[in-house]
């Protein structure tokens, strides 16, 4: 090979890359952009409130429920709320 070919595939690799970052970059902002919608940032005091109180609700069914059943629990929860907030706003 050639030192030509081999710098064209060495700049085409780091413009792949910075592409593929890029676009990674894009997908973030735009998962953000969505997630900033459908689930606006909570009041302080009542973030203040139900933080603590998660935190021991998970505390405590972790270790009776287990923690795959937690996680899928949590996760179905997680999805039926903002398919709520969904409709909600949807009027």
């Amino acid at each position: 090979m050639t030192d030509g070919v081999r710098a064209m595939r060495a700049e085409r690799k780091a413009l792949l890359a910075t592409r593929a970052e890029l676009d990674r970059t894009r997908a973030a902002l735009a998962l953000h952009e969505i997630r900033r919608i459908v689930l606006p940032p909570p009041d302080a005091d009542r973030a203040a409130g139900l933080r603590p109180a998660a935190a021991v609700l998970v505390r405590v069914l972790g270790p009776l429920a287990g923690r795959q059943r937690l996680a899928r629990w949590l996760r179905i929860a997680w999805l039926g709320l903002a398919a709520l907030r969904i409709a909600r706003n949807w009027r």
